[in-house]
């Protein structure tokens, strides 16, 4: 998605809630059959920004365009390119078998608690709501550094493998 490949152009945009026909100028197509682009920006960009900018234009100069049609929701998932629910199960069997693995199994074969099985894998994945991976999902943090030890950023990795503190526990 562009939102999240552009972030700072689309931060910069003012045109946040615009369907795509409605930035393109339609009496302005280029040689190539490309349409020329109203993007609106808040303010006058950086050079960095422009470069970005031309990043932007070149990644959407390759879409081919059908002129006269509506902006829609495709699911690239299926031959119909709607979504159904078998399809979107579809999806999430195959990314959850891409992560299965060896210690996956191994994990789930234990005979500990469901909830102790849970958090290891969490943590194995990276995924457990420590102070890190919560300020990278844009939750505003005071700082990242650890209650314990107050040493290191609070990561997975340093409460259960690093802290001093915590390895005396």
């Amino acid at each position: 998605m562009l939102k999240e490949k552009f972030p700072r152009l689309f931060s910069l945009s003012q045109c946040l809630d615009s369907k795509v026909g409605d930035l393109i100028q339609r009496k302005q197509i280029t040689s190539e059959g490309c349409p020329k682009w109203n993007l609106g920006w808040r303010r006058e960009m950086f050079v960095w920004e422009k470069h970005e900018e031309e990043l932007l234009l070149a990644t959407i100069s390759r879409v081919q365009w059908r002129v006269g049609g509506q902006d829609r929701l495709v699911w690239v998932d299926n031959d119909q390119q709607e979504y159904t629910v078998k399809s979107g199960y579809s999806v999430l069997i195959k990314e959850d078998l891409m992560q299965t693995s060896e210690v996956f199994k191994m994990l789930w074969s234990l005979k500990i608690t469901p909830s102790a099985a849970v958090c290891v894998w969490r943590l194995l994945l990276d995924r457990l709501p420590t102070k890190y991976n919560l300020a990278k999902r844009d939750l505003q943090m005071a700082n990242l550094s650890c209650l314990l030890c107050l040493e290191c950023d609070e990561t997975g990795q340093h409460l259960f493998v690093e802290c001093k503190v915590a390895q005396k526990v």
